[in-house]
Formats: structure tokens, C-alpha cells, sequence
């Protein structure tokens, strides 16, 4: 694959992955607009043992995330494809803890729960959303020492 066709796949994978990044936005205001009805103020239903195991699950998220990645890139070159297909998957693991986080949210009533959630989320963006300089990487033939994760 060329760099102007490596750089395309890119661009048409980064344009769909924006969409996407929009949804912590979403349901912060989801949650906003939430905790000004009336039934918000409503007590929560037991389940405080359930918390940590959402919490747990979140986080652990975007752990697996950062395995998949180097489990993936560390076999040999990636194709187009495969690529495209490990992008979205990092995307999806980063932005899992925001999902749990607004379930949890609901479920507790408590907007700190959400909004943990919601920093684990940027941070697993920060960490795990593929650049097209790891696109690059990911992709090349190994030379010069390095493998293909890109790690000496």
C-alpha cells in the first residue's frame, strides 16, 4: 500500500471515527437534562455492590484496549483492512467507559459515578485513538531493528 493510499483509508476512517467522538458530548447532555426532572430526585434503587463492577468493567476496558493494540501489532505489517478493523475496535474499548458510566449514572443517581467514567474515556482516547503516524507504522515492512508495533 502507498502513503497516499495509506493516508486516504485514514482520512475516510478518521471522518467516520469524528461521529463518533461526539458522543460524550451526547450523553453529558442526556444526563443534564436527566438530573433536572423530577423523578431524578426519586431514590435510586439499591445496588451499590453493582457500582464497583461497573466501574471495574469501564476501567478494565480500556486496559484490554491497550493489549488488543499491541497484540495485534506486534504479528507483522497490517493491511488496509485490518487496519480499519483494529481503529475501530481501540475506538470502541476508549469510548466504553462514557457508555458505562451513563448507565451506572442512571442507575445510581449519582453524577460523580459519570463523570469519572467520563475522564477515564478522555484518557483512554488520549492513549488509545490510533494516529496516522501509528497507521504508518503499523503498516510498514520491519527494517532497521524495529518491529512492527514500532518498538525497538
Amino acid at each position: 500500500m502507498t502513503d497516499a493510499e495509506l493516508r486516504i483509508t485514514y482520512m475516510r476512517w478518521f471522518r467516520r471515527a469524528a461521529a463518533v467522538l461526539v458522543l460524550p458530548l451526547v450523553l453529558t447532555a442526556l444526563l443534564q437534562l436527566a438530573t433536572a426532572s423530577p423523578w431524578w430526585d426519586l431514590q435510586a434503587p439499591a445496588g451499590a455492590g453493582a457500582r464497583y463492577l461497573f466501574i471495574g468493567v469501564a476501567i478494565a476496558t480500556a486496559v484490554a484496549g491497550r493489549d488488543v493494540r499491541k497484540r495485534e501489532t506486534e504479528d507483522g505489517p497490517l493491511e488496509s483492512a485490518a487496519l480499519v478493523s483494529l481503529s475501530w475496535r481501540l475506538l470502541v474499548y476508549a469510548m466504553a467507559p462514557v457508555v458505562i458510566g451513563t448507565v451506572l449514572a442512571f442507575m445510581t443517581r449519582q453524577m460523580w459515578d459519570f463523570y469519572m467514567l467520563l475522564g477515564a474515556t478522555l484518557i483512554a482516547l488520549v492513549l488509545l485513538f490510533p494516529r496516522y503516524e501509528q497507521w504508518v507504522t503499523w503498516s510498514a515492512r520491519p527494517d532497521n531493528g524495529t518491529d512492527a508495533g514500532g518498538n525497538a
